[in-house]
């Protein structure tokens, strides 16, 4: 009688015990706890620009550079998780479609460690612009943009984001007045 209560409730203990056992080796090396849950990050596929939309959670600037926060958010499309490679890449395009200007956003320190989004889960972001006035005009070649395309993982095809009017960017590629943040997990997920 007692016997059916515990067979019932024993597995339980056991998977518990089986994750946290994943669990500690990955937060003891410093892994995100996301990558443990769901058997490692390497098992989930690569993420794409095309699993997520791009939203702008603020702006500022200080000391001539401007700084926009992005919330990567993962659409819900039934694809399941997803892994994001703690990285973005990033260039200025004229338009939609367009041409890009100037050089490639660099990084601005290490890339962030690979984690694991669910639909709907967050990560975040920041891009970090010189403003074109920093530099002598005729080597800076202002040219105007219409927003950004940014890539995430292995994708040839990245997605677009409009950045408002007015935004110049330096159009020699020798100048690299844009960088970013590593790629980290929300807090709000």
């Amino acid at each position: 009688m007692t016997t059916t209560a515990s067979t019932t409730k024993s597995p339980r203990p056991i998977r518990i015990a089986a994750v946290a056992g994943l669990a500690l080796p990955a937060l003891l090396l410093g892994a995100p706890l996301a990558a443990a849950d769901t058997g490692g990050a390497g098992t989930v596929r690569p993420c794409s620009a095309s699993d997520f939309k791009l939203v702008e959670n603020g702006r500022g600037a200080a000391a001539g550079t401007m700084h926009v926060d992005f919330a990567l958010v993962r659409t819900s499309d039934g694809d399941g998780p997803c892994r994001v490679p703690g990285s973005v890449d990033v260039r200025w395009v004229t338009t939609l479609g367009g041409e890009q200007v100037g050089s490639w956003a660099t990084q601005r320190d290490e890339p962030g460690e690979p984690f694991v989004v669910d639909e709907a889960d967050v990560a975040e972001f920041t891009l970090f612009h010189a403003n074109t006035g920093n530099y002598d005009p005729d080597e800076c070649e202002p040219t105007k943009v219409g927003g950004i395309e940014y890539f995430v993982g292995d994708d040839t095809e990245g997605s677009y984001a409009g950045m408002g009017p007015n935004q110049y960017v330096c159009a020699n590629t020798d100048i690299h007045g844009t960088s970013l943040s590593a790629v980290t997990p929300s807090a709000y997920n």
